[in-house]
């Protein structure tokens, strides 16, 4: 495994270089994603079967070109501003994550089996030293080759689409400056969660009834049998709540229809914030 020297300001192209096997993680303050799932006729995860399945690359470029317009010009204030949806991170750190994962992918730094936290923290570490400027520029230098790597291999890379738009809406949140809810990218970010709902529901057992959340447009629907759950909210509300981005307070509190409890250990994939997160 080799291991990147990182400078502020990166010279030259990086160098594709495709590591097999990787499940994106979303370390620091978000989950480990499965790749997108197979369709399954009747299932119903996929029930808009006729629309296109996201170009996760394109996703992910344009979330980096909308975090560096929304960082433009930023200054230390802003760079020791803390996050509240990742609150061991400054807007600084969780700038140098965005720049640092596909740094080492690219360079086939590949993070390690079970918990990648300290290969997550080394990244930040490594950085410290930049300022927001110098780190866009590097996540800017690399971006097409990781952008490449997610076109070549959706499964083993595409889930890291989430890492970038949960982050922008991380740093909005932060910044006090929400936009870009109604993006593409967010909904396919919906799409992602609802695989790790699936895949959660299925690792605890049987469970009585169905979940239905709507979204937007779309509608997934998890279990077996008639909906005993359903959720409607907006896409982007459906990633925060799904995302560990809600207060358990404030998952239960939205607008189900039906006792959404046997459901929580599915949708709390990581510790939820104690206090209610507001954006």
């Amino acid at each position: 495994m080799a291991t990147t020297d990182v400078a502020c300001s990166l010279g030259g192209s990086a160098r594709t270089v495709v590591p097999g096997g990787i499940e994106p993680a979303m370390a620091g303050c978000g989950p480990t994603l499965p790749a997108r799932p197979d369709p399954r006729p009747g299932y119903g995860l996929w029930q808009a079967a006729d629309m296109p399945a996201p170009d996760y690359a394109d996703e992910y470029a344009a979330a980096r070109a909308s975090v560096r317009s929304l960082l433009a010009g930023s200054d230390d204030a802003i760079a020791r501003t803390a996050v509240p949806s990742c609150p061991a991170w400054t807007v600084h750190d969780l700038c140098a994550h965005l720049a640092g994962v596909p740094a080492a992918l690219v360079a086939r730094d590949n993070p390690p089996a079970g918990d990648n936290q300290e290969w997550v923290d080394r990244q930040v570490a490594e950085r410290a030293d930049c300022n927001i400027a110098e780190l866009l520029e590097e996540w800017d230098a690399v971006g097409p080759a990781f952008e490449g790597l997610m076109r070549k291999l959706p499964r083993a890379f595409g889930g890291l689409v989430y890492d970038a738009v949960a982050h922008e809406h991380d740093l909005r949140g932060a910044l006090r400056r929400p936009g870009g809810r109604d993006a593409s990218g967010v909904l396919a970010s919906v799409d992602l969660l609802m695989a790790m709902v699936e895949r959660d529901l299925a690792a605890q057992g049987p469970t009585t009834g169905t979940l239905r959340v709507r979204a937007g447009e779309r509608e997934w629907v998890l279990g077996e049998g008639d909906p005993t759950v359903t959720l409607v909210t907006s896409p982007f509300e459906a990633m925060r709540l799904l995302g560990s981005r809600r207060s358990r307070h404030q998952i239960l509190g939205a607008p189900w229809e039906g006792d959404v409890e046997p459901f929580l250990p599915a949708l709390a994939h990581m510790p939820l914030p104690v206090q209610d997160l507001v954006e």
